[in-house]
């Protein structure tokens, strides 16, 4: 191989890992201001074809202007709700992949959608703390309790997280938040339809069960991986899959033949 061409290589790889490490630093359903388009954990094994990420940077979608969004949680269905959803979903092939591109979703760092003054990832890890430490900060003009050090239980393994000092930067890529459902995954399963601002407020939803805070290491194993490829820990399968569930149907998103019946086999782990 050339010189050019492993040079042309080694750029693609890095702008890669730039990309997945953004997804830290970050169409809603019916009722919200925007509507979407209707209708230790394992490695994620490899993409189907079709759904290959091209490497290619895009524009970045903007925050600005976006409606105030919904802050508070709803809670996670019962493992009945979530199988009439996931029944109601709309099975399909993936679609678009080659024309994904993470910048659709948002800016690189956490918007503050719903007028709080904090960021998503400043909600996000405040709501999920278990203990917690705050400093008020200056913030999407505003003040901002900022998270500073605290414990957490990854939401997909269960283990303990305690950060001393999130203000440095090698502990702060030790705790991230999830989507759920991938962004990648939302793309090619509708989300290439939206606009702009139906994707960056499905980045940044803070009232269904997107977002989650988990180990970084848990995040970058599983990527862009869905439930057919890539599944928390035994216990931590079933809140999964009713989260999943639930933001499949509210954004109006498709599932795979694999995907649904992955989900279906995890909520069946479910007590109640």
């Amino acid at each position: 191989m050339g010189s050019l061409a492993l040079l042309v290589l080694a750029a693609a790889g890095i702008g890669y890992a730039v990309w997945l490490a953004r997804a830290d630093v970050p169409p809603p359903p019916a009722g919200t201001s925007t509507r979407p388009v209707p209708s230790s954990a394992p490695a994620p094994t490899s993409a189907a074809a079709g759904d290959v990420e091209p490497t290619g940077r895009c524009a970045l979608a903007a925050a600005d202007g976006i409606p105030t969004q919904g802050h508070d949680a709803a809670p996670l269905p019962s493992r009945a709700d979530a199988l009439t959803s996931l029944a109601g979903l709309t099975v399909a092939a993936r679609t678009n992949g080659d024309t994904y591109c993470r910048g659709r979703f948002g800016p690189d760092t956490w918007p503050d959608l719903d007028g709080n003054t904090c960021s998503t990832r400043q909600d996000v890890l405040v709501r999920q703390a278990t203990t917690i430490t705050t400093r008020r900060i200056t913030s999407h003009g505003g003040t901002c309790q900022e998270a500073i050090s605290g414990t957490w239980v990854d939401a997909y393994t269960g283990a303990t997280l305690t950060f001393s000092n999130l203000k440095d930067p090698a502990q702060a890529q030790q705790l991230q938040i999830d989507h759920v459902v991938p962004l990648y995954n939302a793309w090619v399963s509708g989300a290439w339809a939206w606009t702009d601002d139906q994707r960056v407020i499905f980045a940044n939803d803070l009232v269904h069960p997107e977002l989650r805070a988990v180990a970084g290491s848990v995040n970058f194993a599983k990527d862009h991986a869905g439930p057919e490829s890539w599944q928390p820990e035994p216990a931590q399968r079933c809140d999964y899959a009713r989260g999943y569930v639930t933001v499949k149907a509210a954004y109006r998103l498709t599932v795979t033949t694999r995907e649904r019946d992955a989900l279906a086999a995890m909520l069946d782990t479910c007590s109640g």
